[in-house]
């Protein structure tokens, strides 16, 4: 932020600036809680039913991703088990 202030010192210009920073703040926290008010006013659902609506979008997108998780670990055991049987018969051949 630019100013075309002209402050005596730096003191003053880092209380204005920090007075400035506290303004904003306190008018973004303002509008939050006025927005919040509004929005609960005018909601066209009741609270329990937008958390219960809520509550049901994450438990399916959750549960899709935890048997999607679950497939793939699965995958990768496989995999895994494989690549490690491999290592042990290269070992093996490298030993003899």
């Amino acid at each position: 932020m630019s100013s075309n202030r002209i402050y005596y010192s730096r003191e003053a210009e880092m209380q204005a600036n920090r007075e400035k920073t506290i303004a904003v703040i306190l008018f973004l926290a303002f509008g939050l809680g006025v927005g919040a008010v509004l929005a609960l006013l005018f909601a066209p659902r009741s609270g329990e039913q937008v958390r219960h609506e809520i509550g049901h979008a994450l438990e399916d997108r959750f549960g899709n991703v935890e048997q999607e998780l679950s497939g793939r670990f699965s995958r990768m055991e496989k995999d895994f088990s494989e690549l490690s049987k491999r290592v042990d018969e290269r070992l093996s051949e490298l030993r003899k």
